[in-house]
């Protein structure tokens, strides 16, 4: 039996058994989005804005008494909102009725629109990867990492959230641009991001800056001290890592040269719209031509809710 051209026949073969091939390239497409995807994702409902509230300082009154004292009940404003775009990305997906006409069978058309789904996902998924470490130069692209670990003196850019970190201290990326790679730079910068039990839950790299560090390691792995163990949910996903004080360090192609972060992703978050999170428009048909269109859409914004406790060497030198 032929296949009909047609949006209902054509819509029902894809949603059924094309777009669940989207999500897994989606979330081993690189290393941030393959974490930001498996633990990070918040999914978020309307809005003129991704609202986030921060408590930004501690109680001003408060502390010890004794018998008849007054107390100081003064109110403290301790939250402070801060407020992201919501950013918009899709790839088209087009086919002509020729081309239908010539599949002639569900099945066939099935194997043809996945190729060109994969590819629209593999596309999305390149631009989401390369949006997660822009640097706000975009207005219309993901508020990237490298934007949010900052103090305004990399990218020129004071105000990140509807925040300005030059009047706010506490939100501030800690920024090194002096050091040459050595365990003692990558301790200093991990210690310096560590309060307590909040520390770094992953270094992230270029390939020559972490082909760098396993140097580094090849002398010392008789010791404990850097081991040569792995993060077995990276491993198991493809990325190769090697561990620092128990933290994984890994590489994402997206990351600018001679970048290294530590990051500590408790402060991290994908907010997402369901409405547009890989989500496939219906084909529609152009009243002049003998063709279908669809798109894959995404909707939402990368939040660094803590940029204090990010850090970023952002001309390492090797």
């Amino acid at each position: 039996m032929a296949t009909p051209i047609g949006t209902n026949e054509i819509n029902s073969l894809s949603r059924r058994y094309i777009i669940p091939t989207i999500y897994d390239l989606f979330y081993k497409s690189n290393l941030m989005f393959f974490r930001l995807n498996a633990k990070l994702k918040k999914m978020v409902q309307g809005g003129l804005q991704i609202e986030v509230p921060l408590m930004y300082q501690g109680f001003a009154a408060g502390g010890y008494y004794q018998g008849y004292d007054l107390l100081d009940v003064s109110p403290s404003d301790t939250v402070l909102n801060a407020a992201f775009d919501w950013k918009q990305a899709y790839v088209p997906v087009s086919v002509d009725g020729l081309t239908l006409i010539r599949a002639d069978s569900p099945e066939q058309v099935v194997n043809f629109l996945s190729v060109y789904f994969e590819q629209a996902g593999m596309q999305l998924a390149e631009i989401l990867g390369q949006g997660v470490w822009s640097s706000g130069t975009n207005a219309k692209s993901i508020d990237g990492i490298p934007f949010a670990v900052d103090n305004g003196t990399v990218t020129g850019i004071n105000v990140y959230g509807g925040i300005n970190r030059n009047t706010s201290a506490f939100w501030a990326g800690q920024i090194d641009n002096t050091t040459t790679i050595s365990l003692l730079a990558l301790q200093t910068g991990f210690g310096n991001v560590t309060q307590g039990g909040r520390h770094p839950t992953i270094g992230a790299t270029t390939q020559a800056i972490y082909n760098r560090y396993w140097n580094l390691n090849v002398p010392g792995q008789a010791f404990p001290v850097q081991p040569s163990a792995v993060d077995e949910q990276l491993a198991q996903s493809g990325f190769t890592n090697l561990l620092f004080n128990g933290v994984p360090i890994a590489v994402d192609s997206h990351i600018p040269a001679n970048n290294f972060f530590w990051l500590n992703e408790d402060y991290i978050f994908l907010y997402v719209n369901p409405r547009a999170d890989f989500n496939m428009k219906e084909f529609r048909e152009p009243v002049n031509q003998d063709a279908m269109t669809s798109q894959v859409l995404w909707a939402g914004n990368l939040v660094v809710a803590n940029p204090n406790l990010q850090y970023r060497f952002y001309q390492m030198s090797m």
